[in-house]
């Protein structure tokens, strides 16, 4: 299950974010600016967030493993679609269809996890599962770096369209049975959900970390090659080599986080990564290579530290609908608004302010995390 669960997010994130390394080429084929590609993860982003906010009714009547069928066979067809674009609304077609399909995993893949491994091994099952989001971002950037030379850019998209579609067989054969049904959301069961505060607070944690993961990650490839000149070349391999920590990191993490707690894990992670997102946007030479590369090294520690915590708020039988609700906030901001955001600041020349005012948010939420005691403590409840 744990293996195709990784398979599964590895295909949904690298539909996503392949397009980050692609973007300087489609800029170049299709003549849009650095606020139009943050405009396109934003699009991403709502197809996202609507469908994870509809997915329970889809869980709840066919069940979790037909449902992570269905995204990897959205997915699929997005990619293709893309491979086959030769204008800007076709590209932002099938972008949004990707989201659409990404969108449907989250909630159904974390029940799984938090349903059928015991609470013992929780955090070094979330941290096996995020090499799979991490794995992408190590890869998409080397394979459009390998292979965008021989076989174009359509050449790369139709290749991560044919794998999804493969792994979308795999989970139809061995991820379906037994997989359980989700909860269909209720207006009742979200206004509770959004009353509790810890709800709010894992919003702040996870849209700040994925802002973090994501969100610079979408933009910074256009942003270096337009503001700072650099070859495509360089800045893909740049992009590949800041992920290689994380993947490195993710082999301890569940022993890391059983050993300082998840609070602690997520306040260390949050404030080093607030300080290097911020730098982004004053290192000039070499000194801005180090830090792309320090930027995110630490924050895949930080995602199963907040996952695992998410599962302890509200009542575990709506689990799926607290994740959708979450998840879907997070991702809005952190990987939808926060490159949108970037930008739009880049295209007026204020770039460096955008990745500062991102780096304050990241503080923002560490200081509400410090006023709210409960959250990621061990304890029966913290809802």
């Amino acid at each position: 299950m744990m293996t195709l669960l990784v398979l599964t997010v590895f295909c949904s994130m690298a539909g996503r974010i392949v397009f980050a390394p692609l973007m300087p080429v489609l800029q170049s084929e299709m003549g849009f600016r650095l606020s139009t590609v943050g405009s396109l993860f934003l699009l991403v982003s709502v197809g996202y967030g609507v469908t994870m906010l509809a997915s329970g009714f889809v869980a709840a009547r066919f069940g979790h493993g037909l449902t992570i069928v269905a995204a990897l066979t959205a997915i699929s067809l997005g990619l293709a679609l893309a491979a086959m674009a030769s204008r800007l609304w076709m590209v932002a077609s099938s972008m949004g269809l990707i989201g659409i399909g990404a969108g449907a995993y989250p909630p159904s893949g974390m029940v799984m996890i938090n349903e059928k491994i015991d609470l013992k091994h929780r955090n070094t099952a979330f941290a096996f599962h995020e090499l799979g989001p991490n794995l992408a971002l190590l890869l998409a950037p080397l394979t459009v770096l390998a292979f965008n030379p021989l076989i174009g850019r359509r050449g790369v998209l139709a290749g991560f369209s044919v794998l999804t579609g493969i792994v979308a067989l795999a989970f139809l054969r061995w991820g379906v049975p037994g997989s359980g049904r989700g909860e269909a959301p209720k207006l009742g069961t979200v206004g509770s959900i959004l009353r509790l505060r810890n709800t709010l607070l894992a919003m702040a944690i996870l849209s700040a970390a994925l802002a973090g993961m994501h969100g610079v990650y979408s933009i910074l490839p256009s942003y270096l090659v337009a503001d700072h000149s650099l070859p495509v070349e360089h800045v893909n391999l740049l992009l590949a080599g800041s992920r290689v920590s994380g993947i490195v990191l993710l082999l301890f993490a569940g022993a890391l986080i059983n050993r300082l707690g998840r609070r602690r894990t997520i306040i260390f992670v949050l404030l080093f990564s607030a300080v290097f997102t911020a730098l982004l946007g004053f290192a000039r030479g070499a000194l801005l290579s180090l830090i792309v590369i320090a930027q995110p090294a630490l924050l895949t520690a930080l995602f199963p530290a907040t996952l695992s915590s998410m599962a302890r708020i509200g009542d575990p039988r709506f689990r799926n609908i607290t994740y959708s609700i979450i998840i879907t906030v997070g991702v809005g901001l952190g990987a939808g608004a926060a490159p949108a955001m970037l930008g739009v600041a880049g295209d007026y020349g204020l770039g460096w302010a955008g990745f500062l005012v991102l780096g304050g948010y990241m503080l923002l939420a560490v200081l509400f995390l410090w006023s709210s005691p409960n959250f990621g403590r061990p304890a029966k409840s913290s809802g």
